[in-house]
């Protein structure tokens, strides 16, 4: 039995991010061909198109392919390679969580996992230009909550950090985490997990410092009645103490909530 064309989607990359548009707003796809500048040129003349990777935030690819899109104004994207063509019955189909959600006009609508990676799909009302906006100011470090009896230790960017056992739901190293272009500050990605997607935060960033390096380590965390990563550089072992620096434990529900400060 045929499947409808409305449940099937291109899938394809840009600035190696992976993407996916319905396969019935996809009226053409052709090779791109380099022109002076940023100029796109298909078939020897120039074309208006939008570079997804640059639009989206992301580090330029090779931008091989155009894809010509229904729809009013002609619009036409640059991807950088293609993935053929998925049937959506066999998706796992999520809303991005509330707090991975980049700001409006939002370049994707919804995400879905098939062959074992998360696809965005794009939104093409997302992508109209934005201004640079200046970076947010750094947020105070909030105080810290009581310590509690039985407490997970572990270090991010040299700060030994304490997890309540309460909150924790599991520690997953090494975890895959998937990109969310233009999402928010603090943000790495996505985590499949569960039959679920849960937003992945850099804990230091969380609690208002510089997000250096590259941290392995994640605790899940239940984050105020939704579910939430935090990413550190190791948890500690058993018999190394808490040693001298002092510890902090951070509000985790609070600042991981969906209704948490950002």
């Amino acid at each position: 039995m045929a499947t409808p064309s409305g449940r099937k989607a291109l899938l394809f990359t840009a600035g190696g991010v992976p993407l996916a548009l319905p396969l019935g707003t996809v009226r053409e796809i052709a090779q791109a061909e380099p022109g002076p500048g940023d100029e796109v040129r298909v078939r020897g003349a120039p074309v208006h198109a939008v570079r997804l990777a640059s639009a989206l935030g992301l580090v330029p690819g090779q931008g091989r392919f155009v894809l010509f899109l229904e729809g009013g104004g002609a619009v036409a994207v640059v991807a950088d390679e293609l993935g053929g063509i998925a049937d959506l019955a066999e998706a796992e189909v999520f809303s991005l969580p509330a707090r991975a959600a980049p700001p409006d006009p939002a370049p994707f609508g919804a995400a879905f996992l098939l062959r074992g990676a998360l696809y965005l799909e794009l939104s093409l009302a997302g992508l109209a230009p934005r201004a640079t906006a200046s970076p947010p100011p750094r947020r105070a470090s909030p105080p810290d909550a009581p310590r509690t009896e039985r407490e997970l230790l572990c270090e991010r960017a040299g700060q030994p950090l304490a997890v309540p056992l309460a909150l924790l739901v599991q520690v997953i190293e090494p975890a895959r985490i998937f990109p969310v272009p233009l999402a928010p500050a603090g943000l790495r990605g996505l985590l499949y997990h569960g039959r679920a997607l849960h937003p992945v935060f850099d804990a230091a960033e969380v609690l208002g410092e510089p997000g250096t390096g590259d941290p392995r380590v994640l605790l899940l965390l239940d984050a105020g009645g939704a579910t939430a990563g935090v990413l550190v550089d190791r948890v500690r072992g058993v018999g190394e103490g808490e040693g001298s620096a002092p510890i902090r434990r951070p509000p985790w529900d609070a600042l991981l909530s969906p209704h948490g400060a950002t």
